[in-house]
This record gives C-alpha cells, structure tokens and sequence, in this order.
C-alpha cells in the first residue's frame, strides 16, 4: 500500500529528479523478482504515482492494480486459491467455462463459497495456474530445462509417475498422477507434468530408495476428461498419415505423449528412446492415434514391449507408495487386465516431424530398469491390492444436476467385486443403454461414447 512517491527517512516528498531516480533504483532492484513474484499494489495518498505502480504491478506475475475497495475481496485470494487446487484435478486441462468451475466450487463438500466475484477469482486463478508454477525453468532455454534424458538410472521420459511413501509437498499433485516429461542435473532430478497441467521438478532416488523419492512410479493410466482430445501422458501408436519409416520402432509400437502444443502437434517418446513431434490434427493431419490403454491389444502390446526390456526387474509403486518387486515371469502369470503409462479413447491422429537428439536414446537402446505396468485386477494368491469389504457397500453416481443416484444391483455387484481385487483399477458398468468406464483412482465413471466423465462415491 503505497503512494508511489519517494519519501526521505522524515516523510518529506523528494524533488523530481531525486524522486525518479529512486523509482528506477526500484524497478532495477525488482528486476528478476517481477518475472517470480505475483505483486499486488494498492494506491493510496491524495496524488499516488498510478503510472508508476502499473509498471511495478503489470509486469509481474498475475499482477493487480487495487482500489481501496478491492482490497476487503483480495483478503479471500488465499482461500480462494485453497479451492482452487482443490478443484483443479476435477476441471479439463483446456475450454472449460466459468459454468464448468461454477459447476465444480458447488459441487466441492465444504467450499462455503457463495459470491460471484470468488467465483471469479477461482477462475482466474485456473486459467493463469501456469503462473502459479515454480520458477525452476527458464523460459529461455525451455527446451533445455525439460524434455531432455540425462539419467538412464532416472524413470524414462513418458512413465507415469504419482507422489511417493513421504510426500513433502502438500497438495501440489492435487491428488493426481502425473507424467515423467525431463530430466535434470540437480537434486530435483525430475520434472514431472501432474494431469492438472502443472509441472513440478521432483527428486527420484537412483538407488532405489523410496523412503528418499518425492514421486515414485505407478500404472495409472492418463483418463481424458470431457472436452480433452489429447493430454501429456497420453498412449499413442501410429495413425493414418504416419510417413515416418520406423521411426517408432515398428509398426504397432505404442509411444507416451511428455508434450502437447497449442499448433495441433505433439511430442512422443517411444519405446526404443527416439523422441520426435507429431502433427495431431495439424492441417488435418494426424500421424499418431490415441491408444485405450484398458484395451486387450493395448495391454498386450505394452506387455511385450516391456518384456523385450534387457533387465527383468519390475519396479510399480503398491498403493502405500512403496515399491513392490517382482521378477518378469510372475508377472506375466498375473496379468489380467490393467493400464499402462498413459490412456485415450482410440482416434485417429498425426503429427509434424523434427526428430530430437539424446545422448541416453542414441542406438535406440537404454539401460534404465524395466517400467512395467501393474494389473487392473490380479488373481488370488497373486492379488497384491486385495481389499476385501467385511460389510456390504453401495455406489452412487452423480447426474450432470448434482443429484446422486445409485447403481443398479448388478452394477453395484460388480463395481465392489473389481474394487475389493484392486482400488486403483477400473471396471465396464452399464446404466440404461449407456457403457461406463468406472476409475476407482480418480473416483469418476467415463461414459465409452462420449467421453463424458461423472463423479462417483462409496457408501459404507
């Protein structure tokens, strides 16, 4: 709060030309800070340096500008923040409305949100969430600080990833699974893209150690929310305009999306390393298609492609954030019917073409362990998430009105069977003559046809 005047220790306004030679002193001691910090100025005195204070407030990160009267709803930002993150894994990546996160705040148990304007802050808060981001990345040498492999003892670029046994970062992962999408050079030797669109850098332990991880490997597959045609995390195969030879390894190799551009193109990494961008609608043009990774051939494929991996370890976060171990070989024994990396409706879709260089990818082969992908539900005595219920549960599903409506008794049968074998698989319910796709993780049925996704709840 501040009139923008440079004043001496004794409250007295300098001359003009002292005055201006402070305020650039100021401007020049912000400096870097205004590309860091949100600065938020509220102008006060009788005569306060409007010019002055737009150039301090506009040029930072989400800057305002306030009137005294502003000042009473910029006191509920931090709340207002609180619900965003809370929201945030609920709301597509991209065209959401202020219907959506109306929708959405309403919809959220313990909001207490009643005003329009909070309402607007929420959404303006998800719209610039890029802006919220740690500034470990220089935007200048983007294309250094991410998207590169420097590690092979490091999750390869692609792997899903969720946060691990002794997460220190509160709900910065809103909860969500994210996307291994670089490597770095320092203690927090990962970035990782959490499907809220955030990216965060992360420390993986090389050694293997869990109890150090910030994140650890898991096989949550990425779920499309509606209006959502392709997201980072993502499995993706060649599509109808494919004209890259075997750049992908093969016909029917399945590559994970670390990059989404606004041109309508995507970056894909696939299994022998190489990296490269994709046209995914561009000019109508798709070389790669999105893979449904609950799709048998989906998970088959995966299966072999994995197998083919020189060394026969398997390294999955259970569902504690440990990791779980086990030799390849039981691991084909029970299989059944689970995710891999990433997940999509299947489309046909494409890309543009500059394949990029990296040193761990060089020859197509790697060295890094064996990623393997867990099942949606394993079989008796190999059931390694059985949560059997002592006592009966019903499942509820909410209509696009709000109003909560349980699942037919077969439904419901079925649902608890698949959640008792495995809380992070999914399982195929049918309402009326509509076919669902039920996430436990994310506690949310995807209409098949669609793509439509509803909350869901279980009631003890």
């Amino acid at each position: 709060m501040t009139g923008g005047h440079a004043t001496t220790t004794e409250d007295i306004t300098m001359d003009s030309e002292i005055e201006r030679d402070e305020k650039v002193a100021v401007l020049q001691l912000l400096g870097s800070l205004r590309k860091v910090y949100h600065i938020v100025a509220v102008p006060v005195g009788r005569d306060p340096d409007m010019c002055f204070l737009g150039s301090v407030v506009y040029s930072s990160k989400c800057g305002k500008l306030l009137n005294v009267e502003g000042t009473a709803q910029f006191a509920r930002y931090s709340n207002n923040m609180i619900i965003a993150s809370e929201i945030i894994g609920k709301m597509p990546t991209v065209d959401y409305s202020m219907g959506d996160v109306t929708a959405a705040v309403i919809a959220s148990e313990g909001s207490g949100v009643t005003t329009e304007k909070d309402l607007s802050d929420i959404y303006e808060i998800l719209t610039n969430r890029e802006a919220y981001q740690m500034n470990y990345y220089s935007r200048d040498s983007i294309e250094n600080d991410l998207y590169g492999e420097r590690d092979s003892k490091l999750p390869p670029i692609g792997t899903r990833v969720r946060r691990g046994l002794h997460w220190p970062y509160f709900g910065q992962d809103s909860n969500r699974s994210g996307t291994v999408i670089g490597h770095r050079p320092d203690y927090h030797n990962v970035s990782v893209e959490w499907d809220t669109s955030m990216v965060f850098p992360y420390h993986y332990d090389t050694d293997g150690d869990d109890q150090s991880s910030h994140v650890v490997v898991c096989d949550e597959p990425r779920i499309l929310l509606q209006r959502e045609n392709i997201a980072v995390g993502c499995l993706v195969k060649r599509g109808p305009d494919w004209k890259w030879f075997d750049q992908d390894g093969g016909e029917g190799n399945i590559g994970s999306v670390y990059r989404v551009k606004k041109d309508k193109t995507v970056h894909v990494r696939w299994p022998n390393g190489k990296k490269s961008n994709y046209r995914f609608g561009y000019e109508g043009r798709y070389d790669v298609s999105l893979c449904d990774p609950f799709d048998e051939t989906t998970l088959r494929r995966m299966r072999e492609q994995n197998n083919c991996r020189k060394d026969n370890s398997k390294m999955v976060a259970a569902n504690d954030g440990t990791r779980s171990k086990t030799n390849e070989e039981s691991l084909v024994n029970a299989l059944s019917s689970k995710s891999p990396r990433d997940e999509n409706k299947e489309k046909t879709q494409v890309g543009k073409n500059l394949p990029e260089k990296d040193k761990s990818a060089e020859g197509c082969k790697r060295s890094s362990p064996t990623i393997e992908y867990e099942i949606e539900a394993l079989r008796g005595k190999n059931a390694t998430h059985c949560n059997f219920s002592d006592k009966p549960c019903s499942w509820e599903w909410k209509t696009r009105h709000g109003k909560w409506v349980s699942f037919p008794k077969s439904e419901n049968d079925k649902i608890q069977k698949a959640f008792d074998k495995n809380r992070k698989g999914t399982v195929l319910v049918k309402i009326d003559e509509d076919l669902y796709r039920v996430v436990f993780s994310k506690m949310i049925q995807i209409n098949i046809s669609n793509r439509e996704s509803l909350e869901i709840r279980r009631l003890s």
